[in-house]
């Protein structure tokens, strides 16, 4: 058994989190000028372009009344009849940022939201390269001594409001790729009683998924990326006894 689900789609809204303790994403994407709303509509902070979900169910071929090792003892079909292999196949694009700066008048004395940078318009925020060689600088961030700011980036005057999106459509965090399996057999314990033994790995391939660069314009990391969205191999042994 196989299935594949592949969406294709893009999320607007005017507002994102707001709790610190959702996704690590609190207060990003907020509103920054409350009378303004309409400047506030942009992509999500959950906008996925492309997600791409395989899930299998296999049953192993091996044993009585199978294609193979059909013809073994007890102890052989004992030990290779009844196991099957599922997995997850997880593949989707890069979530988008949102940039941020330390604020200025209007956020510290006026009640105004987060302030966002200003961009310089036609400047190419991406960079080209692997995710390895990019977690130094994600996006462009050489200084520009025009603007006084890193990249595209600079810091709007002491009462205005930044010019960048509430979220950046164009700058993405890394994609995910990600696979699970399970190998599984069922064989009869005592009486009624159904054991189920199962070897499930997540994260097969121990691939690291880079977590989102840092975007506010005022930190000296700004554009790099120091942590990890996803967590390394990691091996569960269970054992079910159904009755």
């Amino acid at each position: 058994m196989v299935q594949v689900a592949y969406t294709w789609a893009k999320l607007l809204s005017n507002t994102d989190n707001t709790s610190s303790f959702q996704d690590g994403q609190g207060g990003q994407g907020v509103v920054q000028d409350n009378y303004n709303l309409r400047a506030e509509k942009s992509v999500s902070l959950q906008d996925l372009t492309n997600n791409l979900v395989v899930n299998y169910a296999v049953d192993l071929p091996f044993g009585r009344n199978r294609p193979f090792l059909n013809s073994g003892g007890p102890f052989l079909n004992a030990m290779v009849a009844g196991w099957q292999v599922n997995g997850i196949t997880t593949i989707h694009s890069g979530l988008p940022v949102a940039f941020s700066t330390n604020g200025n008048d209007l956020s510290n004395y006026f009640g105004s939201g987060p302030i966002r940078p200003h961009v310089l318009t036609g400047c190419v925020r991406t960079s080209s390269g692997t995710a390895q060689s990019r977690s130094g600088a994600w996006f462009n961030t050489r200084p520009n001594p025009t603007t006084g700011g890193k990249g595209c980036f600079y810091n709007p005057g002491p009462f205005e409001f930044g010019n960048e999106a509430r979220v950046d459509s164009i700058v993405r965090s890394a994609a995910a790729r990600n696979f699970d399996l399970a190998v599984n057999r069922t064989f009869p314990f005592v009486g009624e009683v159904t054991g189920k033994f199962s070897v499930e790995v997540f994260n097969l391939f121990n691939r690291a998924q880079f977590g989102p660069p840092n975007s506010n314009l005022d930190d000296p990391a700004f554009g790099t990326v120091t942590t990890q969205a996803n967590l390394a191999r990691t091996l569960q042994f269970t054992l079910r006894l159904s009755f």
